[in-house]
């Protein structure tokens, strides 16, 4: 998306400092979006060719003023050939998926060179952090993965991402800011503490066992149902994958609530809570959650599981939209065996 300035906007110094609005889709390097000053050893260059000046002035030398010119023709057309290193490319990022507070979450940066010209050693990276090294052939796509710790839960927006070079003489830095309008979901950090799951009598506290006896019969395997439900024989035999359907006695589903987990700090709760859902999903369990305005129904599955963090993400968030049409779906992590 070509961003769109008028003359006044244009020629604002505080452009050099600051960072343009968000923009969705892709972003095309024009001029209005590429800045260049020199570097430290252009800056030195600068100040030797300002010295050789002084002195073919003072001493009326004419090989002088040629070698100082010349020089300073052949260091400003740097600063040209810097800025068609990075003018015309195309940049793209995808949308982040959710994690886990403290990980590492990541965006696919995709760089397209539709011109016939090479681009040489240009830098990529997150702004202030280590930068990689990449360069594109006529015509190429270059898809990069960069990595940014998530800080807090709830909705975290995409760093500022840089683009740069200093071809072809090292003299002139020229870069370009990117920031896109994109923003990835930070779930709570799971309990590292194995706490039990709450039980809550005549409230539905108690989780069910299903026995041997209440079997019904198969159904048609969903996405997000119990891997240890498929009836793995009749897969064996090619008859399609089918899940083992149970029919309880009891009445009882298991509740996770806000109002019986232990301690007083939000936060902790709510790391509670969500080391809950992820065990109870992975023992195959039906689940509810309650948190103070919120009443989730028990169910179970990857798109129970995604709801309920997210809800646990939110929690006395302002912007506490609900995120599963926001992001992809996919399987989110394991927690690991420490956490």
């Amino acid at each position: 998306m070509a961003l769109q300035l008028n003359f006044r906007q244009g020629f604002d110094l505080s452009r050099f400092f600051r960072v343009e609005e968000a923009s969705e889709g892709r972003i095309l390097l024009t001029h209005r979006r590429i800045f260049i000053i020199p570097n430290r050893r252009g800056f030195g260059l600068l100040f030797l060719l300002f010295i050789q000046l002084i002195g073919s002035i003072n001493y009326n030398n004419s090989l002088g003023f040629i070698l100082t010119f010349l020089l300073g023709s052949i260091a400003m057309l740097g600063t040209v050939y810097g800025f068609r290193n990075l003018a015309g490319l195309s940049i793209s990022a995808s949308q982040p998926t959710p994690v886990f507070v403290g990980d590492s979450a990541r965006s696919m940066l995709s760089l397209e060179n539709p011109s016939q010209t090479p681009r040489i050693a240009i830098q990529v990276g997150l702004r202030g952090e280590p930068q990689q090294e990449i360069s594109l052939e006529a015509g190429d796509n270059l898809q990069i993965p960069l990595n940014f710790t998530s800080s807090q839960r709830g909705w975290q927006a995409l760093p500022i991402m840089k683009l740069s070079s200093e071809f072809p003489l090292g003299l002139f830095h020229a870069w370009a800011p990117l920031r896109f309008k994109l923003r990835v979901l930070v779930y709570p950090r799971p309990s590292p503490d194995n706490i039990p799951f709450p039980t809550l009598p005549g409230d539905g506290g108690a989780q069910r066992h299903a026995s041997n006896d209440d079997f019904q019969g198969f159904q048609s395997y969903q996405p997000g149902d119990s891997l240890r439900r498929i009836h793995w024989k009749g897969v064996a035999k090619g008859q399609g994958v089918h899940v083992k359907e149970y029919r309880g006695e009891e009445s009882n589903q298991l509740y996770l609530d806000w109002l019986q987990t232990p301690g007083f700090d939000v936060e902790a709760r709510l790391s509670r809570l969500c080391r809950w859902v992820l065990e109870a999903e992975k023992t195959g369990s039906a689940y509810g959650l309650r948190l103070p305005g919120t009443d989730i129904k028990p169910s179970m599955g990857q798109a129970h599981m995604r709801v309920c963090l997210e809800r646990l993400a939110l929690f006395g968030i302002a912007d506490a939209t609900v995120a599963h049409s926001f992001h992809p779906a996919g399987r989110i992590s394991e927690p690991r065996n420490d956490q």
